[in-house]
């Protein structure tokens, strides 16, 4: 599944019930810090997810200027371990924050807004692609290492790492979409 194309965008998907969107889609997002209850747990997860989508730009963009260095220097070398730990520990922290809304927050959620189970199932498939990828990711972050990497790793790696930006952004923004205007609305606190 190639989830950057426009069918996947929310408000396409296959499924997705026009009752679940108004009100949401477009979500206005610059009305949100206007809510007092936007201050609390929907601004803390917007943190969390900007964080995690800007080390995967560092990540990506790292990647990039590594394949610009020549074969052997410092700088590659030195690179490809700092791109290894980024790597790494990007794919630990977006691990744990999806294991912790699987766990907790999506049916919290879903005890206070039943009627959302559809858009809620829709962000559990997510996880489920977002898992496969992160697995990938991992597999390729660790097998990058200054005396056995080449280019090609690289740049395979490269691929991964755009790979998962392209879906924690669109993830992140969906859930995002999906979760904050109804508790705004509800005014529901976490």
């Amino acid at each position: 599944m190639d989830y950057q194309k426009p069918r996947f965008h929310l408000s396409l998907r296959d499924g997705v019930s026009p009752d679940i969107l108004p009100g949401m889609l477009p979500a206005d997002r610059a009305a949100w810090n206007e809510t007092p209850a936007f201050l609390g747990w929907p601004a803390e997860l917007q943190r969390v997810h900007a964080a995690m989508t800007e080390a995967s730009t560092r990540l990506v963009n790292g990647l990039e200027v590594l394949l610009d260095e020549p074969e052997g220097s410092l700088q590659e070398l030195m690179g490809i371990t700092g791109m290894n730990h980024l790597g790494v520990e990007l794919v630990d922290r977006v691990e744990h924050h999806h294991a912790y809304e699987d766990r907790s927050v999506l049916p919290q959620f879903l005890s206070m807004f039943p009627e959302m189970e559809m858009a809620v199932e829709l962000l559990e498939r997510d996880h489920d692609f977002l898992d496969n990828v992160l697995t990938r990711s991992r597999e390729l972050f660790l097998a990058l290492e200054p005396e056995v990497s080449a280019k090609s790793d690289m740049s395979i790696a490269l691929r991964s790492a755009k790979e998962l930006q392209q879906v924690l952004h669109r993830h992140t923004y969906d859930e995002e979409d999906l979760l904050i205007p109804a508790l705004l609305h509800g005014e529901v606190h976490f």
